[in-house]
């Protein structure tokens, strides 16, 4: 009789230049007891045992045994049987993501002081990474919300700019009419801005933009400050 042999590892899931994460996924009945996969400093490496979240074992790097109870150390016979399926997921650390972003029907704002509306367009670029500040939790959320319902190998940088744009027009839009109307100034004040007032905005948009993609693990980065508005049209209706 024939028997099939078990990996062992270790497994070293790699990143090329153009991709920010790679899955790796196992089943208990193909590997051995000693089955590893090492962990890259560089890299979130993500741990989901039986469809659900374990964590991030080796945040600075270092070898996962992913079917072991605890996954730092090597496990034996028996505790194989406790986990049916692995995944791994990696996602590289350095990931930010440029998006371009204008807006290709204008807003409508109304104007507190007249009553009148006005079209409003605006454009920018903002830089988008995993929130840092909670990693295990937001990059689990960034896979998660983003990608695992894609194939995240081919889920490429293109791809997510294009779903991160979208949702974005219509949260600054919204920023954009609240911080109009919190000025208490007329509408039409915004007009012809000089390079230097709207990097001012720029600036004071920022805060209330940082966070608008949380449900998803990432923030817009600091650098995102200067750039965020980088023109704002308003014309009469």
């Amino acid at each position: 009789m024939l028997f099939k042999k078990k990996k062992i590892g270790p497994v070293v899931p790699a990143l090329n230049a153009d991709q920010f994460c790679c899955v790796v996924e196992e089943r208990a009945e193909n590997v051995s007891p000693k089955y590893s996969i090492i962990a890259n400093a560089d890299h979130y490496t993500l741990l989901y045992r039986n469809g659900r979240f374990e964590g991030m074992p080796a945040p600075y790097g270092g070898s996962i045994y992913p079917f072991s109870v605890d996954p730092t150390r090597k496990g034996g016979k028996a505790e194989i049987k406790e986990y049916q399926s692995i995944k791994v997921v990696v996602i590289a650390k350095d990931f930010e993501l440029k998006v371009h972003w204008g807006t290709v029907t204008p807003f409508v704002v109304h104007d507190n002081t007249t009553h009148r509306p006005y079209h409003v367009g605006a454009h920018g670029v903002f830089f988008v990474n995993i929130n840092a500040a909670d990693a295990a939790r937001s990059a689990d959320r960034f896979y998660s919300k983003c990608l695992s319902q894609r194939n995240a190998e081919l889920f490429d940088s293109e791809a997510l700019r294009d779903f991160l744009r979208d949702a974005f027009i219509m949260e600054i839009g919204a920023a954009i009419e609240r911080y109009v109307t919190d000025q208490n100034r007329p509408i039409t004040d915004f007009k012809g801005l000089t390079p230097t007032e709207i990097l001012s905005v720029s600036k004071e948009l920022y805060p209330i933009m940082k966070d608008i993609f949380k449900q998803y693990g990432l923030t817009v980065a600091p650098s995102s400050e200067r750039s965020i508005l980088e023109g704002l049209k308003v014309d009469d209706i």
